[in-house]
């Protein structure tokens, strides 16, 4: 079976003293600084996840008669399972996992979050070590042991799955390949020399880009994170939450001094949502052989 990160619910209200509202708190939206529960899948360590991301959800508060606290989870399903069940009102999501929870529950699609060229779509990047001299194309990962993340990952898995298998590389074509449980993970593996390769989200790969890694090959762009809540979460806080994210210029002073801590895929802004071109995932999943459902999976040849 594949190495998925399986640890169980990192909930920071234990970890960092956050406290967190009861599902009823939702009732009335005109109480001041009520608490909205914001998840994130953790792409990376969870403290350092933590770091990046509340300051970002601290700004959000400031402008809003309420507050959003993080809730980190390290399993894609569980943060689906979380809006479904009304424990989770807003949430941060890639694209195969934005189809997976609009399947299960009522959403309302806030934004998409903008990349650094400024539009809403990401890339995924094969990566090796600056030291593998060896490796110079895809077609020499033929043979080499791959990690791959989540395996219900749209940038460190099913994209690139798709764009490996388009040149000619299939999972049959590694001597070993697994799912890691995040971005992180992967990249810190190919580090340590554990594999050969790895599959990362361009922006969880920055910082180890000229420090140990190098891109081997980069996807085309595809549609990027969205910010959803549950359709439950009254009207206003929904609105206001868009016409707030909608209204963040990256190129201001304020906001410029302010990111400065954000996580990288929070520091370039965010646009309306077209939610149709995410159906995109849906295609790769066809020609890929996969279910929407969560997949696991590690081969090692003889």
């Amino acid at each position: 079976m594949g190495h998925m990160f399986a640890t169980p619910l990192v909930v920071l209200s234990l970890c960092f003293a956050i406290c967190f509202s009861a599902p009823d708190a939702l009732a009335d939206e005109s109480s001041p600084k009520r608490i909205f529960k914001f998840g994130v899948i953790t792409l990376n360590h969870p403290l350092v996840i933590y770091q990046q991301y509340q300051p970002f959800l601290d700004y959000l508060s400031e402008r809003q008669p309420w507050r959003y606290d993080l809730v980190l989870e390290q399993r894609y399903s569980a943060i689906v399972d979380r809006l479904q069940a009304g424990t989770l009102d807003i949430a941060l999501l890639a694209g195969r996992t934005f189809l997976q929870a609009r399947e299960r529950t009522p959403l309302d699609p806030i934004c998409a979050v903008t990349g650094v060229d400024g539009t809403p779509t990401i890339r995924s990047l094969i990566v090796v070590r600056d030291d593998r001299k060896d490796i110079r194309t895809v077609a020499d990962l033929t043979d080499k042991r791959f990690a791959f993340g989540s395996p219900d990952s749209t940038a460190s898995y099913l994209v690139p799955l798709d764009y490996l298998k388009q040149h000619g590389i299939t999972l049959a074509s590694f001597s070993r390949w697994d799912n890691l449980g995040t971005h992180d993970a992967v990249a810190r593996a190919v580090l340590r020399g554990e594999y050969d390769a790895g599959a990362v989200g361009e922006p969880m790969a920055m910082r180890y880009l000229g420090s140990g890694l190098r891109m081997l090959a980069a996807t085309p762009p595809f549609p990027g994170f969205i910010i959803v809540a549950r359709a439950a979460v009254p009207e206003p806080v929904r609105e206001a939450l868009r016409r707030t994210l909608l209204a963040i210029d990256p190129a201001s002073p304020e906001v410029t001094a302010r990111s400065t801590g954000w996580n990288e895929v929070l520091r370039h802004g965010f646009v309306t949502v077209d939610t149709s071109v995410y159906e995109a995932f849906r295609a790769m999943e066809t020609r890929m052989g996969l279910s929407p459902q969560e997949q696991t999976g590690t081969e090692e040849k003889p």
